[in-house]
């Protein structure tokens, strides 16, 4: 097993990220289905191959910004999303970004990588208007206390990314004044998603978080 940084890691990790049975991937479609979100603009923090790109343009939103911090990602996300109302930007996502008066901020299997989650819920914060969302969909704290975490095969090999268990009391107590916290679901591994799920069976798997700006 070795451990490959974030941005190494997902540049490898590109050209197969969207063609390989994810299971986390799975259940946070499935939680997504139950998920409404409104608004004009939306932030997507960590956007990968731009996976959530289409579901959020579908629900109407007439402009989408990804950002990510891996160029391999950003790429396969600009070939997978063509559409004008979309647009991929490189940056660190907790740098202070020049992007503002967002309806709504989502972050979807990004907290994991963060060792503190502050600078990443702060740069929402500051990119989402008041009275916005943030919506958050990450691994279940006791999934990753078992051993669950990013990780894929490259030329023979696991490649593991940096991976950091948060539970939901931590998330929200790292949000600070600039949210408040509107619900906490736990999500149990469905084996209709992903066979890999199997093993999970009446398990948590995901953890999703839904905040208002203050």
């Amino acid at each position: 097993m070795r451990t490959t940084d974030v941005v190494q890691g997902y540049d490898l990790w590109a050209s197969t990220y969207d063609r390989i049975d994810n299971p986390l991937v799975a259940m946070t479609a499935v939680a997504m289905r139950r998920w409404h979100p409104e608004g004009r603009r939306v932030l997507e923090l960590g956007c990968g191959t731009g996976r959530n790109a289409p579901f959020l343009l579908a629900r109407g939103f007439s402009e989408y910004v990804g950002v990510d911090v891996s160029p391999g990602m950003l790429a396969q996300a600009a070939r997978n999303v063509p559409d004008p109302r979309a647009r991929f930007v490189r940056s660190d996502a907790a740098e202070a970004l020049e992007l503002a008066e967002f309806d709504g901020a989502l972050l979807s299997l990004v907290l994991e990588h963060a060792e503190d989650v502050a600078p990443l819920l702060a740069a929402a914060a500051r990119a989402v208007r008041p009275g916005g969302w943030l919506h958050i969909f990450e691994i279940h704290p006791r999934w990753r206390a078992d051993g669950g975490r990013a990780h894929f095969a490259h030329e023979g090999e696991d490649l593991y990314l940096p991976s950091y268990l948060h539970d939901s009391a931590e998330l929200q107590a790292a949000m600070g004044a600039a949210w408040t916290l509107v619900s906490a679901t736990d999500w149990y591994a469905d084996p209709s998603a992903s066979a890999k799920l199997a093993r999970r069976r009446g398990q948590p798997v995901l953890l999703e978080l839904a905040a208002v700006r203050a």
